[in-house]
């Protein structure tokens, strides 16, 4: 099968490699179409995989085309998407179904093999089917749509919740989406991007406010009356947002974060004397839930089924996989405008 395999950092290479072969319990998907995420450009260009060669992708779905002998062949012809975690399945976590916080697990992508390829075997146990109304490409966006779920559940968002979502990024325009579609009061997405607010105001958020303006406070007081927020979702990950996460939120409001930080954090005294002065809830918020009884996923799939959540606008360009060099270009570029790049194989 054709793969883009990560044979060192900066080296990518479109190339022939071994089918792989089914284990028991295992699936095979013949993908369809993979996002590339946020967190593939360091992995690819600065840190790298926890191994080398591996072959990248974790947000992806596809068709069944094969099963292993214990699993039911029924499965096959059907559409799915995957779970990329692969919990040990043996720790206090995983026995409490807190897979995110396994102790010792796997991942499509960057600890094993992903979805840059033509076909990936699959666990049985991460697979979650949906019907021929969702195109593959949307599906794809599963991954961070359930993780954007994960984040706003954390929120304990309610109707009459005032919600404030700083970052333009996939996670932040689906928590944004989700946020809207649970019947927040007011949603407002902040951002630095001008294009990225514009874009946002497309997809039905009313209120944006960009914090590379100099009145960006002000105008935060007049979308909410003078009053802070009763939830903020903060899904960059920089110094920045985490400190406007404690500014914006409200006294006794609750702060989500979730954007994953490439370097330290830290914050000054005054910012810290917020928290507890204010005396506001920060909470976590990592990867997305797979429990029996609450699962983001099968909440995703279900959601997109029933029209619900509508995120397939979120897609802005789509590649074949041999033209992986330009796509890496159009998310590196910033001249660029994009969203969520996805391969469609």
């Amino acid at each position: 099968m054709k793969a883009l395999v990560l044979e060192d950092i900066a080296k990518l290479t479109y190339k022939d490699v071994p089918d792989p072969v089914l284990k028991q319990g295992e699936v095979m998907l013949k993908i369809k179409a993979c996002g590339i995420c946020s967190s593939d450009i360091p992995r690819i260009f600065k840190t790298g995989t926890y191994h080398f060669p591996t072959v990248p992708g974790h947000e992806f779905s596809g068709e069944i085309i094969d099963c292993a002998s214990d699993v039911d062949k029924s499965l096959i012809g059907q559409r799915a998407v995957a779970f990329p975690l692969l919990p040990c399945g043996k720790c206090n976590s995983c026995l409490e179904e807190e897979y995110s916080r396994c102790s010792d697990y796997n991942y499509f992508g960057s600890r094993c093999d992903g979805a840059f390829a033509e076909y990936l075997a699959v666990p049985v146990w991460n697979i979650v089917t949906f019907s021929d109304r969702i195109p593959y490409t949307t599906a794809a966006l599963c991954e961070p749509a359930s993780v954007a779920k994960h984040c706003v559940d954390k929120g304990q968002i309610k109707n009459t919740d005032t919600v404030t979502v700083i970052g333009t990024g996939t996670i932040g325009f689906l928590a944004a989406l989700w946020t809207r579609s649970m019947g927040a009061k007011k949603v407002i997405v902040v951002g630095r991007n001008e294009k990225k607010l514009e874009f946002a105001k497309k997809l039905g958020i009313e209120f944006t406010i960009n914090m590379a303006e100099e009145n960006f406070a002000e105008k935060f007081s007049e979308i909410m009356d003078n009053n802070g927020s009763d939830v903020v979702l903060e899904c960059v990950g920089s110094v920045s947002a985490v400190e406007n996460s404690i500014k914006f939120a409200k006294k006794g409001g609750r702060i989500v974060l979730t954007g994953n930080p490439e370097g330290d954090i830290s914050l000054n005294k005054d910012i810290y004397w917020k928290i507890l002065r204010n005396e506001l809830t920060v909470t976590g918020s990592w990867n997305s839930s797979y429990k029996s009884d609450i699962n983001n996923w099968k909440e995703t799939t279900a959601a997109l089924e029933d029209g619900s959540l509508d995120i397939a606008g979120l897609i802005t360009q789509k590649f074949p996989l041999e033209k992986y060099e330009e796509a890496l270009t159009t998310i590196r570029d910033h001249n660029i405008f994009s969203v969520k790049v996805m391969f469609e194989i």
